[in-house]
């Protein structure tokens, strides 16, 4: 899935999904490669998607 797509599905720029994606990487979170995701931190991003 490209990150427009990404974007559109989540209703956000695709701008706004490359600086996620790129802040979940550094903050070791996620693996990106090419058009690959690894998600390493599952645990931290499911409190990230569902923080109030």
């Amino acid at each position: 899935m490209s990150r427009s797509d990404m974007g559109s599905y989540l209703g956000l720029a695709r701008e706004t999904v490359s600086r996620l994606l790129t802040k979940f990487q550094s903050e070791g979170l996620i693996r990106l490669r090419k058009k690959q995701l690894q998600l390493i931190d599952r645990a931290s991003l499911n409190e990230i998607a569902f923080a109030s």
